[in-house]
């Protein structure tokens, strides 16, 4: 995506000591070989070639000081206004046309609270004056369909109310409805009848009237707006216990399904391929490729890859990207969860994805804006040695806040051709460097981020004096590297303060 060879010349920017100049850089016409003024310079080949920010609506917030965002959970409302969300995402795909993210996925782009059909349209305008790929977050059996929240008929909780019998349900026949409160508790919902979603829905893949909703759904999503793609999911909340899915199932499944996978995929890429060919679609597995080995009869989310999943990934569509889940076999410490040669992906007209939780409060020891530099190196490092083309981070936090701009530029460097060993210490040198006020100071800055590593609280105890050492500095350093610094010095603060 974007002009040939412009992330190496944001780099050579950085390293010229353009510092702050790096994120309003740009490219224009073809680049010239040295020597050859008439040839064009070819692509170079290089690890990593995909580069994706996965986001919830709710949860993004690039346009600062407006009211009603969430920093953590799904499901929930949309708190800011539609002039926020257009603002949020407008900001946060011109930032990925400028730096070579190629795709951002967008989970709530339908909400009647929002904007709908318009606002989306609006952003889709700017993703393609970027470059960028627009995908809209897509639950097939849950996470509120094409539609996310509204008054649409391509709302599944709708869908679902308008049939009831369609709902998934569990092993008691109950239909599997339900919110998760503050400690992570689930409590059934009662009343269905109220526009939601308030909580999580499920509907039963088995049934042809679901298959049918998702395909219609699908088409009429891309006739109606300029997408580059999207990610689908069948749902990690639960599956249908139904005698329809038990018996068409022939492995056990704990929150989600390979097979109900390996059913559903097919369809909805049919129906997405029919209306645009060559969208991007994601398909989510919750899984990590290393081989499953217990000891529950079928792994959760972020465990190893199911004895049958093979099976399964043989039914996915050709030539879609695959998406794996890296957490538990990179920040856990778990000997159990160890990523080795097993956990290799392998093409066979695949393309894999490896994403991971750094920078978000979504569980993990992470938490939002986190500088993690040493986990996007290891995530991107050991991706490219397993066989994979794509990374996707986390992209909800706008890049004021250091930690998320340091990630964000990490993600646009590591496995690129000025870094394909994707080497932290490069990166602080060549990227970090001309933000933080030196090479010196941006080794500090990592250092003193890591203080803030809840594997590590004892490290905590250095926190005044990180906070000391940032003042004393801060008086010699430029406009703009003082801000970063300042970032950093509140954050540590936040964790001495009480």
């Amino acid at each position: 995506m974007g002009s040939l060879n412009r992330r190496d010349m944001l780099q050579l920017s950085a390293a010229c000591g353009l510092g702050a100049a790096i994120g309003e850089a740009s490219v224009s016409g073809p680049a010239i070989a040295a020597g050859s003024a008439d040839e064009s310079v070819k692509p170079k080949q290089t690890p990593i070639t995909t580069r994706m920010f996965w986001t919830w609506d709710h949860s993004t917030e690039w346009a600062l000081n407006r009211l009603g965002a969430h920093t953590h959970g799904s499901c929930n409302e949309y708190g800011r206004s539609t002039q926020s969300f257009l603002d949020d995402y407008t900001a946060l795909l011109r930032w990925c046309g400028r730096h070579d993210v190629d795709a951002v996925v967008v989970w709530g782009l339908l909400r009647d609270s929002h904007g709908g059909l318009e606002s989306a349209k609006r952003l889709c305008d700017v993703a393609a004056e970027e470059n960028v790929r627009l995908l809209c977050g897509v639950g097939l059996n849950a996470y509120g369909g094409v539609y996310y929240e509204g008054d649409s008929p391509y709302n599944l909780e709708r869908h679902l109310q308008a049939s009831p019998e369609l709902y998934a349900v569990d092993a008691e026949g109950n239909s599997t409805n339900f919110s998760i409160d503050a400690v992570g508790n689930r409590v059934r919902l009662s009343n269905t009848s109220t526009p939601g979603p308030r909580g999580f829905y499920h509907a039963c893949p088995s049934r042809p009237e679901n298959q049918e909703f998702v395909a219609e759904s699908l088409e009429w999503l891309f006739k109606n707006l300029q997408l580059g793609g999207v990610q689908i999911e069948t749902g990690d909340t639960g599956v249908c216990q139904c005698s329809l899915c038990r018996d068409r199932r022939k492995h056990p499944a704990d929150s989600f399904s390979w097979e109900d996978m390996a059913l559903m995929y097919p369809l909805a890429a049919d129906a997405v391929r029919s209306i645009s060919p060559d969208a991007w679609i994601l398909c989510e597995t919750y899984s990590h490729p290393e081989p499953y080995i217990g000891p529950k009869a079928a792994p959760g989310f972020g465990d190893g890859k199911a004895a049958w999943a093979d099976e399964s990934l043989e039914k996915f569509p050709r030539e879609v990207f695959v998406q794996w889940v890296a957490d538990r076999y990179l920040r856990q410490g778990d000997p159990d969860r160890v990523w080795t040669d097993k956990g290799r992906v392998s093409g066979k007209g695949l393309r894999h994805v490896m994403r991971a939780h750094v920078g978000t409060d979504w569980g993990w020891g992470a938490f939002r804006g986190e500088v993690a530099l040493e986990w996007i190196a290891k995530m991107v490092q050991q991706s490219v040695s397993s066989g994979f083309e794509g990374i996707a981070l986390f992209g909800e936090v706008s890049p004021f806040h250091t930690g998320a701009e340091l990630n964000y530029l990490a993600l646009s460097d590591f496995g690129s051709s000025s870094n394909p060993g994707s080497d932290p210490e490069l990166f602080v040198e060549r990227v970090a460097a001309p933000l933080l006020g030196g090479l010196a100071n941006a080794s500090d800055f990592v250092r003193f981020a890591g203080l803030m590593d809840s594997r590590f609280p004892e490290k905590r105890k250095e926190i005044p004096a990180a906070i000391t050492s940032i003042c004393t500095r801060l008086p010699s350093l430029p406009p703009d590297a003082a801000r970063r610094w300042c970032w950093l010095a509140n954050k540590l603060a936040s964790f001495a303060y009480v």
